[in-house]
This record gives structure tokens, C-alpha cells and sequence, in this order.
């Protein structure tokens, strides 16, 4: 056995602290990788629990207009005791013909809009043709 402070015996001592070291820096790695995976464990646990929380949202949101729907077609049902299915007929033409009616007068709103704003547009910049140049575009297609 080589005498205490030999460079033998530091070189096992170096040795065996560098296998310490690279077990704890595989343990350290270890950990870290596994706190990812219970990290993304649990965001696709609830991704799961939120999709799930959508549908049913929404399944209760169908239901109740389907309930709604039921009700006012029977309403109109009674209305006409000798064609009950006059109900079913009625509420549907008024229900499918508003969101018809909403889109109908959106687009019209949207198309005014845009073209009013388009027209603004280049009168303004006529009018800085005229300031800058004295004429503008229309002026010179006048022209003969």
C-alpha cells in the first residue's frame, strides 16, 4: 500500500470523485427529465378535462335551444289545433330566416361602409392634388 499522499492515492481518490460526480449529474439530469414528463403529463391531463368541459358546455347550450325551439313551435302548434305541424314549420321559417335577415343587413351595413370610406378616400386626395398641383386626376381626364 503506497504511503498517505501519494500520487497514486490521489488519483484513485480523483477517480472515484469523478464517478460521484457524473452519478449525481446523471441523477440531477434524471430529475429534471422527469419533472418534464409529469409536467407535460399534466397539461395534456387538463387539455383532456377543458375539452371535455367544452363539449358538455356546449351540449347544454344545444339542448337548452332545442328546448327553447320545442316550446315556442308548440305555442304555435296550439295556435292551430288542426295542423299541429304548422308550429314546427312556422318556428322554423322564423328561426332560419334571421340569422338570414342578420347576415343580409351586415353585409349591407359593411359594403356602405367600405364604400363610403373609399370615396372619402380619393376625394381627399384629389383635394391634395388640387392644393399641390393646382388640378387633379379628374381635371385631366376631362380634358379633351
Amino acid at each position: 500500500m503506497p504511503p498517505v499522499g501519494h500520487p497514486t492515492e490521489a488519483v484513485r481518490d480523483a477517480v472515484a470523485k469523478v464517478a460521484e460526480l457524473r452519478e449525481f449529474a446523471a441523477y440531477f439530469v434524471a430529475a429534471k427529465l422527469d419533472a418534464v414528463k409529469v409536467t407535460v403529463r399534466n397539461i395534456g391531463i387538463m387539455a383532456a378535462l377543458g375539452l371535455v368541459g367544452v363539449i358538455g358546455g356546449a351540449a347544454v347550450v344545444v339542448m337548452a335551444v332545442v328546448l327553447l325551439l320545442r316550446g315556442i313551435a308548440g305555442a304555435f302548434a296550439d295556435l292551430f289545433p288542426r295542423h299541429p305541424w304548422l308550429g314546427d314549420l312556422i318556428t322554423a321559417v322564423i328561426f332560419l330566416a334571421i340569422p338570414v335577415v342578420a347576415i343580409w343587413v351586415g353585409m349591407r351595413i359593411l359594403t356602405r361602409t367600405f364604400k363610403t370610406s373609399t370615396v372619402h378616400k380619393y376625394e381627399l386626395r384629389q383635394r391634395q392634388q388640387r392644393e399641390h398641383f393646382g388640378r387633379d386626376v379628374r381635371d385631366e381626364a376631362t380634358k379633351p
